[in-house]
């Protein structure tokens, strides 16, 4: 009687390889295979960037779980009846595998697909649910477990684990099929005529073509065709690993050692032992699927490191101004000179104790309601945390001269202006040194990277440049921000004498002058020196014309109208071909472009009156009942917010989807003060779906990984330790700074000694959004 193998020395070189693989995964950097979005924040100065990834936490559970398992194992002195080893060889293969794909990953061990998790309406090539046999319902469509999901969801990866002596053996089953099949009508078919021979059957009637492996990539096709994605997501492509097959059928023979040369002449003519096989992979191969071959095993954990941090993205030098940085830009807060101490800065914006509004029972309230302390704000304030002498300092001052306070302070201590030339200066000299990366200029490059350096001067000794040594820097913005910016400014009395008015009316062109006349950086303007705003869709016209109210919503109800009749899919695979040819783009700016068109589609849609319910008579444009069931959150009409003053025509949060919408659709950098918009975007559900990131990563053609010195020389050594070693095509898709509100009103008031409260009697309603009233 044989004795059966004693594992017991495989037991514990198993637990040896699984301590070097976990121990390889605790050290391993996650933020690697996680999504960094081309966002520059300058106000928090963190990354806009994936949460988790989907189901890793419960794999690595998985991983020390059994590593617990081995060493109860060995604790109990009992051999195993299997060899542990190919277990966590399995585990090793499936972490190098995770490592090795393109990042952004977003999940590992996820089943996708099924009649659950379908794009609604379902997908022209997906399979429609059909009765079963018995006639008792209809069949469900399966889900498919993916292994990974990486490249921000646009690739699906499947190990197939299986040996090639596995399909040999579906090939023999396949055979004996045919075979009785053959015997047993041998005598009928002998009449039938002559038959094709085996060598002219096409691969749909071989036997065994429908082997396990081919059955796989059909569920991950079919899956990948139905499963609901973002917007402007393609539909994933499928990567199969063959961890077991080799790549060549030469490969089968080099497990062994050979040695005696007639062996080596076998192995160079070797072939497949079954043409089904090469036939399997052709097959696939022709469908568009990713074959990879062998397990990784000529790789050691230690020479893996995970792909590169993405580096820092660049500014665009052609930016597009969202309808904050236009309000901003007009500012008293930019331009009047600044104070020169906290206590100045408290007397420009916040109310003397004896004028603070009190509650009933006569007490100076900690923060009063709305943004100027009148209680006429529906939307509700959110207090921010204050340490004790901010409360003591703030206690009673309305949301507006608290905001204005901080603004104020934050100008002194990072003046825009300033900060906006030296963030453009520094996309020059990056977008210098990538022009002559792509040129292959290598022996021009020290002299270059010493002009580069030359050009840290400051803002001032920007003005002694020679005109053609300054980079083109061009502003836009849409038609949208451009009515909102006239409203805001125009509607109401003037706002203290009317400079943020005139600075408007010069940046959109409706007055000749230069924009900093007056201003402290009159003739220190550095890069925004002549600073002219072009309007998207004007070029070539007249310029702006600001449009009334009515105008306005007209053209946004014949949006609507012809919107009605169009599905509107946020989890489909349409990919939008509306975009600029021939410009270089992230993946974000492509998903950006996507989303938010498809809100503005919403939101236009909801301008439609239901025709039962509405009152044609209703004035002032008003609409009395919309189909609002389907915009997001932040677009109810609840939700909008109202100012006390000025007459709108489209609210904020349609004004920024526009900025954001047009910027990625020209492959821009949208430049925002602010997150309100942006943040309310990045949070929907449409955003999240289920296998997918927000964007993806698609590398400059080169690109590749950097050394200490070239990261450092280029500024892109952080100080955190990360060196980050590949670039995204295209440019940073927006750059948050911190807001500005307007503060010329107030200050021009508060030095005259009133500190009175604006109110709606200010407003002359026969005025529409004309010109502006001087403040009597």
């Amino acid at each position: 009687m044989s004795q059966s193998q004693d594992f017991t020395p495989n037991l514990h070189h198993a637990r040896l390889l699984l301590t070097e693989l976990i121990s390889h995964i605790q050290r391993f950097d996650l933020n690697k295979l996680m999504y960094r979005a081309p966002i520059l924040d300058r106000i928090r100065f963190e990354h806009w960037s994936q949460d988790e990834i989907m189901g890793f936490k419960k794999w690595l559970d998985g991983v020390e779980n059994h590593g617990r398992l081995l060493d109860a194992m060995i604790d109990s002195r009992i051999p195993p009846k299997d060899d542990p080893i190919p277990t966590v060889l399995n585990l090793i293969t499936y972490w190098k595998i995770i490592i090795t794909s393109q990042s952004p990953m977003v999940g590992v061990k996820m089943s996708m697909g099924g009649e659950k998790r379908q794009a609604w309406p379902l997908s022209k090539t997906s399979t429609v649910p059909t009765a079963n046999v018995n006639g008792k319902g209809k069949e469900k469509e399966k889900e498919v477990w993916v292994d990974v999901i990486a490249q921000g969801g646009r690739e699906w990866i499947r190990i197939y684990s299986k040996k090639i002596s596995h399909l040999l053996a579906e090939f023999r089953e396949a055979d004996s099929y045919v075979n009785s099949d053959f015997d047993s009508d041998s005598e009928s078919d002998s009449s039938a005529g002559p038959k094709t021979s085996s060598s002219k059957q096409t691969t749909k009637t071989k036997p065994g073509m429908d082997n396990s492996l081919v059955t796989t990539a059909q569920d991950l096709l079919r899956a990948a065709n139905s499963v609901e994605s973002i917007p402007g997501a393609p539909v994933p492509s499928i990567t199969i690993h063959l961890t077991r097959i080799p790549a060549t059928p030469r490969d089968l023979y080099r497990k062994t050692p050979r040695s005696d040369d007639n062996d080596r002449e076998e192995e160079e003519e070797a072939d497949w032992p079954d043409n089904r096989i090469p036939l399997t992979f052709q097959h696939l191969q022709s469908q568009g699927i990713n074959l990879i071959f062998g397990d990784l095993s000529d790789k050691p954990l230690s020479s893996l490191s995970g792909p590169p941090l993405p580096s820092e993205p660049i500014p665009n030098l052609m930016f597009n101004l969202d309808i904050t940085t236009l309000l901003g830009l007009c500012s008293d807060v930019l331009h009047h000179p600044l104070p020169i101490s906290k206590a100045e800065a408290a007397r420009r914006s916040l109310r003397p104790t004896g004028h603070l509004l009190q509650d009933a029972n006569g007490e100076i309230k900690l923060v009063s309601r709305g943004r100027d302390g009148t209680g006429k704000s529906k939307n509700k304030v959110k207090r921010q945390p204050l340490d004790s002498e901010e409360e003591e300092e703030l206690k009673g001052q309305s949301q507006n001269s608290i905001e204005l306070y901080k603004c104020i302070l934050e100008e002194m201590e990072r003046p825009f202006v300033q900060e906006f030339n030296e963030v453009i200066e520094g996309a020059w000299k990056e977008q210098l040194i990538r022009k002559k990366k792509k040129d292959g200029r290598s022996d021009q490059s020290e002299s270059l990277v010493n002009t580069v350096k030359n050009l840290g001067a400051k803002i001032q000794e920007k003005l002694d440049f020679n005109e053609k040594a300054q980079p083109t820097v061009e502003f836009y913005t849409t038609l949208q921000a451009a009515q909102y910016t006239y409203e805001a400014l125009s509607s109401g009395p003037a706002h203290g004498h009317g400079m943020e008015q005139r600075r408007m009316r010069r940046m959109l062109g409706l007055e000749e002058g230069d924009f900093f006349e007056g201003s402290r950086y009159e003739g220190k303007e550095g890069f925004l020196r002549g600073l002219k705003v072009r309007i998207f869709d004007l070029e070539g016209q007249e310029g702006f014309r600001a449009r009334s109210v009515g105008e306005v919503l007209e053209e946004g109800r014949k949006r609507g109208e012809d919107l009605r009749n169009v599905p509107l899919n946020c989890h489909g695979h349409d990919v939008d071909d509306d975009t600029t040819d021939g410009v270089e783009k992230t993946g974000f700016h492509q998903t950006l472009y996507s989303i938010t068109s498809h809100f503005l589609d919403q939101y236009y849609l909801s301008l439609i009156a239901d025709s039962t319910t509405s009152n044609p008579s209703q004035k002032n444009h008003k609409i009395i009942s919309q189909t609002t069931g389907n915009l997001p959150n932040f677009l109810q009409p609840r939700k909008l917010p109202t100012p006390p003053i000025a007459k709108i025509s489209l609210p904020f949060p349609v004004v920024s989807l526009h900025s954001l919408q047009r910027g990625a659709k020209e492959g821009m950098t949208t430049i925002m003060m602010g997150t309100a918009t942006l943040k309310e975007v990045w949070g929907q559900v449409c955003w999240r779906v289920r296998g997918w990131e927000r964007g993806w990563y698609d590398w400059e053609e080169g690109s590749s990984i950097r050394n200490d010195e070239e990261e450092k020389e280029e500024g892109n050594d952080d100080g955190t330790g990360e060196l980050h070693g590949r670039r995204e095509k295209g440019h940073a898709a927006i750059m948050i700074f911190p807001y500005r509100v307007f503060g010329e009103g107030k200050r021009v008031r508060f030095e005259k000694g009133d500190y009175s409260y604006p109110t709606k009697d200010w407003w002359d309603e026969e005025s529409g959004v004309g010109g502006p009233q001087e403040d009597g």
